[in-house]
């Protein structure tokens, strides 16, 4: 059985002799042939570059041989695409060169039935990936509306998102339509990338939880409900809703073939209480990978491969994206644990 098909029967719910393994943020600084490669490319080159975009897809397959290959991008896409350019600020992360603040701001957006032809790098990237990768299991991505909505409302990076929340409370016909139209936007994305040959779709929601206890249907879970299910049929849909494990009987209202949880949850637990129709993944917390030996990484993949070892559906990954200090030997200790464990063991 070849890592795609080992990852195709996991998150199907198929019996699977160990749990295909994978990390958020494949690409990035911890590697130094990525530090490289931004040497010579700015981040949103290396995005809008096809033949950039695969070699830095492929470069963490080369040297650790994840089941599953993500399609280097960016989750801000979406916002250029209908108008909202992004760049990164050295030291003030995200900044949007415009916002939304008004209903004017929302009916001057283009269409979102527009959305894939903008995005062409995208398809094109993604041509390039799987034709290199056919035995591998290929992963594309997406913001869901309510965390794209953030930024296009707040402008950029927060940590507590001041603008956004006033947005939902002040004004919330126009958050509604803005989440409709975005809805729309992400879920044609999506689709996109499933033709192109992405075996399985991750949905970022990031900020997931702004959404206070008790409303993330309302305001986020039903238009990621939407992506999710233009995805049926076409490839398998995963949500990470960030900081929201202890808020799980929130988050299963999307109707996602597969969740994400951080580290602070128990994936047996989840499993135990709210049953198996549904694929987990997770949950190393990223800070081992940085300040633990390999040999304590070992243990601590193994002791989450064997919490699972007898439930059917789990894809093995970081709690969250990989840090920029994390260890190589202990990201190999990661990929070599997993490989080896069998769940008969």
């Amino acid at each position: 059985m070849n890592s795609r098909e080992l990852f195709l029967n996991a998150i199907s719910l198929k019996k699977t002799e160990r749990a295909p393994f994978w990390i958020m943020r494949q690409a990035g600084r911890y590697l130094p042939e990525y530090r490289a490669l931004k040497e010579k490319h700015p981040f949103t080159q290396i995005v809008k570059t096809p033949g950039l975009a695969l070699e830095a897809t492929l470069q963490p397959i080369r040297r650790f041989d994840f089941d599953c290959a993500i399609l280097f991008s960016d989750i801000l896409v979406v916002s250029e695409a209908m108008g909202f350019p992004y760049s990164f600020a050295d030291g003030k992360g995200i900044s949007l060169s415009r916002t939304i603040s008004s209903a004017s701001d929302i009916e001057n957006m283009p269409s979102p039935d527009g959305v894939c032809e903008r995005l062409f790098y995208v398809k094109n990237a993604l041509g390039l990936i799987r034709a290199e990768l056919p035995n591998k299991a290929l992963l594309g991505f997406c913001a869901s509306p309510f965390t794209l909505a953030a930024y296009m409302v707040e402008g950029g990076s927060s940590n507590a998102f001041p603008k956004y929340r006033a947005f939902i409370k002040n004004c919330p016909k126009e958050f509604e339509k803005l989440m409709d139209i975005l809805a729309q936007a992400t879920s044609s994305y999506a689709k996109m990338q499933a033709n192109c040959g992405a075996d399985a779709v991750q949905i970022f929601d990031s900020h997931a939880y702004l959404a206070p206890r008790g409303m993330y249907e309302n305001l986020s879970g039903r238009y990621a409900r939407k992506v999710a299910g233009s995805l049926k049929g076409e490839a398998y849909s995963i949500l990470f809703a960030n900081k929201m494990s202890g808020r799980f009987g929130e988050i299963i209202s999307a109707g996602a073939d597969a969740y994400s949880l951080d580290s602070s949850a128990r994936l047996s637990e989840i499993r135990k209480k709210f049953g198996g129709g549904f694929a987990l993944q997770g949950n190393l917390a990223p800070e081992i990978l940085s300040a633990e030996s390999p040999q304590a990484c070992a243990q601590k993949t193994r002791e989450i491969l064997g919490d699972m070892a007898g439930s059917r559906g789990h894809i093995l990954n970081l709690g969250h994206g990989i840090l920029p200090d994390a260890n190589l030997e202990n990201v190999e200790a990661f990929a070599e644990t997993a490989k080896n464990f069998k769940y008969d063991e």
